[in-house]
């Protein structure tokens, strides 16, 4: 069956947004004497921080599943195949990810009326998230 919205939406920001946003603030405490600099400054930091946080979500990729699926209980695998994808293959999914940032990050919510409930990055891919209790 495939993952609910919320599920993927839980899983995308415990994997990405919630530790890019603290080493950003870590790396803006240690190198500015503030934890949020401004203007491009702080958009770089957080830059860096979002493609630390996706590199080690790939990195940690055992089975189609980062830490953060594994506590929700969701998979994401190949739409054609159904096998789950590697740490490569969910590394080049959280770089194609950018697209679905394009305003006002349409692809985060396309799945909500996509048949397949894919984001812009899952179709570029080819991957679906499904959920692990009925696979």
């Amino acid at each position: 069956m495939l993952a609910s919205w919320w599920r993927r939406a839980a899983a995308y920001v415990l994997r990405i947004i919630l530790p890019a946003s603290l080493l950003s603030q870590l790396m803006g405490s240690v190198l500015f004497s503030r934890s949020s600099p401004d203007g491009a400054t702080g958009f770089w930091l957080f830059a860096v921080s979002a493609v630390a946080a996706g590199a080690f979500s790939a990195w940690s990729t055992r089975d189609g599943q980062s830490w953060a699926h594994r506590l929700l209980r969701i998979q994401v695998c190949n739409q054609d195949s159904g096998t789950p994808v590697t740490g490569l293959g969910m590394g080049l999914r959280e770089m194609t990810h950018i697209v679905d940032w394009a305003p006002p990050c349409i692809g985060f919510f396309w799945p909500l009326w996509d048949r397949n409930n894919q984001t812009f990055a899952d179709k570029l891919v080819g991957t679906i998230v499904v959920t692990m209790n009925e696979r």
